[in-house]
């Protein structure tokens, strides 16, 4: 009986120390959801009599990581420690100030200079430094020390501690630096996507649509403290992108190759998946290193792939000779009068530059291509009316830009009811496009059938059918062929793979003189690789500086290099015998 009451006394016991824990707990709550109410509602209150006191401050947030398609980090976020700075200039006590800067600089080893530097901002609120986490107590302690008074045994005004504050976020690192920056984009350093994928995608890395944590930076009572403004639990989310980093590392490789031979303005490649419209390399120049955007001029940040639109010049040539043989107005053996490569247009003379069209009288729809021909395509273009032209635009899906990334800048076209503008249309002139856009059109009429582009790993393959008839599809693949063969793409021509392209020289107009430049040119080489496309690529050069400057000169070379590489990388056997 004894142990029984025993026993009842501890469980009653047992059960009141329970009651008590449970007591204190959802006190502790109740605290902290009245902060949070208070804090979100009263803020301008926070001190009584110095609302002038509160600011609002953003520091960047954890974020999910941006991923190549088979998990390698692209970006990701880390986190560490940062001093901020209060109203520096109203602390008057410049011994403290000296014994805070020297024992930053011992503790973090960088030179008081720096620090004094950054300590002279004409701000209210700025961020001094950020240093590894595990510093973050040792710091915080160092600043605290400051204010006490080892003789007097007492903390003393003023104090630092109204003025100096220690705080933790995370920073975005880019471990590849220049590596597909321009497409990836940078995180401000106050939070929020500042560009790129970083920018478009900024929602789901975060999980919310705040740019940035948001903090309440207030003083009470002489200490400085920092709270954040919103209690509430998101779910970042990596993003997992189509690129390959085996094939965005060989485009990086070429594109550094073609800046030290031609020195151009700028360089778009990109290679896309065929079948699946899958983006596995983007690369631009000017690129930049996104650890450091702000070093950069806003103009090195852009996406030159998307934003920026160029006049395709003579690879517009297969679309208009493919779609013309399609719908009947010329047939495969059809005869072209090219009057030995010279023709009128308007007031100028159009001249084929190539000597073998120069002999020619006649000349198959064929040769217009493997040669370029200006004075056939002009020819071929204008059996074709305005109304026609554009069933071609749609056909190719031409008219609009696919819209997969955030700043593609929809195509410019002339006005084709112009007769002049129609001809000069027929060569790839007044009709300028976005290097994505100009790679996805050129995909679907080598496929015979349009398939979105996607930087996603994970979405969905989607395509459409084209008004094109198969057999048009399989002798234009043999005439491209033929163009890198024995053509104007020859420089592609690789021995282990069948590649068919089509080069392209754009003049650019100048509006300075109100004309085409003969000096400032975009060249191109645009094909697919091997015979039965795997891969589809683009390789754009802007403005190359040199001798001999043509799409088949100086963007061609570059292009067996990198199907020879990215057939490596996939295990393509060579189709060449």
């Amino acid at each position: 009986m004894e142990q029984l009451i025993r026993y009842r006394k501890r469980e009653k016991e047992f059960k009141r120390k329970i009651k008590i824990l449970f007591l204190i707990i959802l006190a502790l709550y109740t605290v902290v959801f009245l902060r949070l109410l208070y804090i979100n509602f009263f803020e301008e209150k926070v001190l009584k009599g110095a609302k002038d006191s509160v600011k609002i401050i953003s520091v960047q947030d954890y974020r999910g990581s941006i991923l190549d398609r088979n998990g390698i980090p692209l970006a990701i976020s880390y986190p560490v420690g940062y001093i901020y700075i209060y109203k520096f200039s109203l602390f008057s006590d410049e011994k403290k100030k000296e014994k805070f800067i020297k024992g930053l600089s011992r503790i973090l080893k960088i030179p008081q200079e720096e620090i004094r530097k950054e300590l002279s901002k004409n701000k209210d609120v700025f961020e001094l430094i950020t240093f590894p986490l595990e510093k973050k107590e040792e710091i915080r302690k160092f600043i605290r020390r400051i204010d006490y008074d080892e003789d007097k045994k007492r903390y003393t005004k003023p104090f630092i501690t109204a003025h100096v504050g220690v705080g933790q976020k995370y920073l975005r690192f880019y471990p590849h630096k220049h590596f597909a920056s321009n497409l990836i984009g940078f995180v401000k350093k106050e939070g929020g996507g500042g560009e790129g994928l970083e920018y478009q995608f900024d929602r789901y890395l975060t999980g919310h649509e705040e740019k940035g944590k948001k903090f309440i930076l207030y003083k009470d009572k002489g200490f400085l403290f920092i709270e954040p403004k919103d209690y509430s639990f998101y779910e970042p989310k990596d993003l997992v992108l189509s690129l390959d980093y085996r094939v965005q590392s060989v485009i990086e490789e070429i594109k550094k190759e073609i800046r030290r031979r031609w020195r151009p303005q700028k360089i778009v490649i990109i290679v896309m998946e065929s079948d699946t419209g899958k983006i596995r390399g983007f690369t631009t120049f000017p690129d930049y290193d996104p650890n450091r955007y702000e070093k950069f001029f806003p103009i090195f940040t852009r996406n030159f792939g998307t934003y920026d639109l160029f006049e395709i010049g003579s690879t517009f040539k297969p679309f208009l000779v493919a779609y013309a043989i399609d719908k009947g107005f010329i047939k495969k053996n059809s005869l072209i009068d090219i009057n030995y490569g010279k023709l009128k247009v308007y007031k100028k003379i159009i001249r084929d530059p190539i000597n073998y069209l120069r002999k020619k009288k006649y000349i198959t729809p064929a040769e217009v291509l493997i040669y370029s021909s200006n004075v056939g395509a002009i020819k071929i273009g204008m059996r074709l009316s305005p109304k026609d032209f554009d069933k071609l635009f749609s056909t190719f899906r031409m008219k609009k830009t696919p819209k997969i990334i955030f700043s593609e800048n929809n195509p410019q076209i002339s006005d084709l009811h112009n007769e002049v503008n129609k001809a000069y249309a027929s060569i790839g002139q007044g009709i300028a496009y976005n290097a994505l856009h100009l790679l996805t059109s050129f995909n679907a009429l080598i496929q015979g059938k349009y398939v979105k582009p996607s930087i996603l790993e994970k979405e969905e393959v989607q395509t459409e059918p084209l008004d094109i008839s198969p057999g048009t599809v399989i002798w234009l693949r043999s005439v491209l062929i033929q163009v890198v063969e024995k053509g104007t793409g020859i420089k592609a021509k690789s021995d282990l793979f069948y590649i068919g392209g089509k080069t392209g020289t754009a003049q650019k107009y100048d509006r300075e003189i109100k004309a085409y430049s003969k000096e400032k040119l975009t060249t191109f080489f645009i094909g697919f690789f091997p015979k039965n496309p795997k891969f589809t690529a683009i390789i754009l050069v802007d403005e190359p500086r040199g001798k001999e400057i043509y799409g088949g000169t100086v963007a061609a070379p570059y292009f067996n290099k990198l199907a020879e590489r990215i057939a490596l990388i996939y295990g393509l056997k060579p189709d060449k015998k």
